[in-house]
Order: C-alpha cells, then structure tokens, then sequence
C-alpha cells in the first residue's frame, strides 16, 4: 500500500492493465479485418476453394501483423518489467506508443485492400518507425533516471536493451525504402527484428553467464 501511495493514482500496476487491454483490443481489431463468408459470397457461387484463395491475402496479413504486434508486447512489458514506477515522462510516452499500437490493424489491413500502392505500406512502416523511436525514448530515458528503474540492473542488461530498442526503427526504416520501390509484403522484414533480438540476448547472455540478462 504504501508503494501505491508513494506512486500516485497512476501506478504502475494500472499502467499494465491499460497496456494489455489496449493490446488485447488491438488483437480484436487485427481479426475483424479477416473476411468471413457472407450471404452475397453464396450467391455468387464462390466455390470454398475460391473463396480460400479470396481469404488467403487476408490470413497472411494477419499472421504477420499478430507477430509484429506480439513482438512489440514483449518489448514493452521487457522495458516495463525494469521500471520501479511511473513517472509523468514515462507515462505520456507510454501512452503515445499505446495509442499508435492501435493503428497497426489499420495500416496492416490498406496494405491488402490497396495492393500495389506504396503509399499504405509506407504507411505502416511510418507507423512502426514512430513506435520504435517512442520505445527507445521509453528506454533511454529509464537508463538515465536511477529513481524509477528496478533495483539490481546491471550496466550489460542496460547495453542489451538499448540495441534491442535500435532494431525496431532501423527495421521500420529499411521497410520504408522497400515500400517506395511497391515491394509487397514489406511487412515480413520484422522477422529480422526478432531474429536479432534473439542474437543479442544470446550474445549478451554469453557475456555475463555469472548471471544476469533475462531473455526477451
């Protein structure tokens, strides 16, 4: 109680809550953007294999839409698991990033209603690039105020995390140069994110096996 005190009305066990319900949201959104049959797919005589290769853009777009947002849940809750509390900076970024989470489904979904126009898949990209600039702020700004990180990180943790936060808005940068070139399913590079934050938190975990880094 008196940690909840200390943190004012916003703790930081309600900015967890916010985070996962805007995120479940977003996931509620991103599966609204699938097509199912409807009466007017009947009476067109759409054979199940028709309507499966109809279907087919909209299941890959939110395949790799659920990974990148997944990716970006991890991400966060690993930022937010070495804060102590909440501090109004933190906060507005946090909310910020929140905020732009929701427009992931939407940008994804431009992508497959309006193939082969650069603009929506820049879109996206532009979309990400803003999220991943906010979470190195999150991030860089947590490193450098010792009153509201977690008790007990080390200075390697704090160098695993901060090239973690790089990747997303390198990535997001490389997708839009892909976009303008109308390069489809430009989406997938995020694979590489996660791949380097896999062989990062290997490379940083060989360098400390005394103990520290938690995996992402």
């Amino acid at each position: 109680m008196a940690e909840t005190i200390s943190e004012g009305p916003v703790t930081k066990v309600n900015v967890g809550r916010l985070t996962n319900a805007i995120f479940g949201f977003t996931l509620f959104l991103l599966f609204r953007n699938v097509k199912t049959p409807t009466w007017g797919d009947y009476i067109g005589n759409a054979t199940a294999n028709d309507f499966g290769l109809m279907q087919l853009p909209d299941i890959l777009s939110f395949l790799n839409a659920f990974i990148i947002i997944a990716m970006l849940w991890i991400v966060l809750f690993n930022i937010f698991n070495n804060l102590q509390k909440v501090d109004r900076v933190y906060l507005y970024l946090h909310l910020i990033v929140l905020m732009m989470v929701i427009f992931i489904p939407v940008s994804s979904h431009l992508n497959v209603v309006f193939p082969g126009r650069s603009v929506y898949p820049l879109l996206f990209n532009l979309n990400m690039l803003v999220i991943g600039v906010l979470l190195f702020l999150e991030w860089w700004h947590i490193s450098r105020k010792p009153s509201i990180q977690k008790p007990g990180i080390n200075s390697l943790q704090k160098q695993c995390i901060g090239f973690k936060m790089l990747y997303i808005p390198v990535t997001a940068v490389f997708g839009a140069v892909l976009s303008t070139f109308d390069i489809q399913h430009t989406q997938s590079v995020y694979i590489i994110t996660m791949i380097a934050f896999a062989l990062t938190t290997l490379y940083f975990r060989n360098r400390n096996k005394s103990g520290g880094i938690e995996p992402v």
